[in-house]
């Protein structure tokens, strides 16, 4: 039988190490917890040609697999790829998802593995394989960890003088906290600095509704996940009486969540997770079915090296539409990084040029 192969470059080796990359503030946290560090692995598919692709997988467990699951998924999931040619990226990731349910982690490391060494292949950019790049430069936000207020201001006022336009305030369940901690910001920052809020699913619904009426006065303009990710119901409430926009973000945790949302009418946009969905196609796929449903969207957060944040860059920049800023940069506070070349310029994310993501293969094997 003639090789279907439409390069004839199969992948002929798997191999997987660790990522481990501690916080510069070990005291960083959100409401359900603290992160003093961000354990990972990174994932590197070899071609018989040579060619490397790698991923990273976030190994948290407090909503995914651990490390020790990490690997344990791979091992089940990397036969499935060798001896396969990469760019029939869309057959192997469907195979993928036959050989084993669940574990987006895994499966988004070793989709974005996937991408990066098929355009390796073709010696193209990696967003070529969405259809290429709209936009040479992203819009960034940063994120404020839970601190007192004071200390996230001073946080607000050393991000603002390094060019950020955009900062995103955590906040917990503490409604009169809430409000101190966006009052003191805005007054640090003032009024030129654009802030959303997050609260990481700590409120009932009619909570969140008196909260926002009081952080909306300080110019909060959007509030990411006010009630938990399970509650549609709650989630539509909130966005029905808010008088700022309510973005999704724990209750998706599939494509057909994104649907579901969409259905009930349960938000006004959404923010995709590359680790959440399982890979920047699933994401492509999602923002793909907002943008024919004429609503908001954007590519979520990106925790782990330079790497995926550089791959979400490259998905991002060939999105249609996207009403947020994006937050791609928040590799700036981790560290034990093993990809270099990707910085943030005033604010703004250039897109990597050269072939793939862009940045040199970290080492393996």
């Amino acid at each position: 039988m003639p090789d279907s192969s439409p390069t004839g470059d199969r992948i002929a080796a798997v191999h997987v190490s660790p990522c481990i990359q501690p916080q510069q503030d070990p005291a960083w946290r959100f409401a359900s917890g603290g992160i003093p560090r961000l354990d990972g692995l990174i994932v590197t598919l070899v071609s018989e040609a040579g060619l490397v692709g790698q991923g990273h997988i976030e190994a948290m467990a407090f909503y995914a697999d651990d490390l020790a699951g990490s690997g344990a998924a791979i091992e089940v999931l990397a036969p499935a790829l060798i001896g396969q040619d990469p760019c029939l990226f869309g057959e192997l990731l469907g195979r993928l998802d036959a050989t084993l349910a669940d574990h987006q982690a895994v499966k988004a490391g070793l989709d974005c593995a996937l991408h990066e060494l098929a355009a390796r292949v073709l010696a193209a950019p990696l967003h070529v394989l969405f259809g290429g790049a709209r936009r040479s430069s992203l819009a960034l936000q940063r994120i404020l960890p839970l601190k007192q207020p004071q200390a996230m201001a001073d946080d607000a006022v050393r991000l603002a003088a390094l060019g950020y336009r955009c900062l995103k305030v955590k906040i917990d369940g503490d409604a009169d906290l809430a409000e101190a901690r966006v009052r003191v910001i805005r007054e640090a920052v003032g009024p030129s600095v654009r802030l959303s809020a997050d609260a990481n699913q700590s409120y009932t619904p009619k909570a969140a509704l008196r909260m926002i009426e009081r952080i909306a006065r300080h110019g909060v303009d959007l509030l990411e996940q006010p009630v938990p990710g399970p509650d549609v119901a709650g989630l539509r409430f909130v966005t029905a009486r808010s008088e700022i926009a309510i973005e999704a973000d724990e209750a998706i945790r599939s494509v057909t969540d994104v649907v579901t949302l969409i259905a009930e009418r349960a938000c006004d946009s959404f923010n995709f997770k590359v680790s959440v969905l399982g890979g920047l196609r699933k994401v492509f796929l999602a923002a793909n079915i907002c943008e024919a449903a004429g609503l908001a969207y954007r590519v979520g957060t990106a925790y782990g090296p330079r790497l995926i944040a550089a791959q979400c860059a490259h998905l991002a920049a060939a999105l249609p539409s996207f009403h947020y800023p994006v937050e791609l940069a928040e590799f700036d506070h981790l560290m034990n990084d093993p990809f270099t070349g990707f910085e943030p310029i005033g604010g703004d994310l250039p897109l990597p040029t050269g072939i793939g993501s862009g940045l040199q293969a970290a080492p393996f094997g």
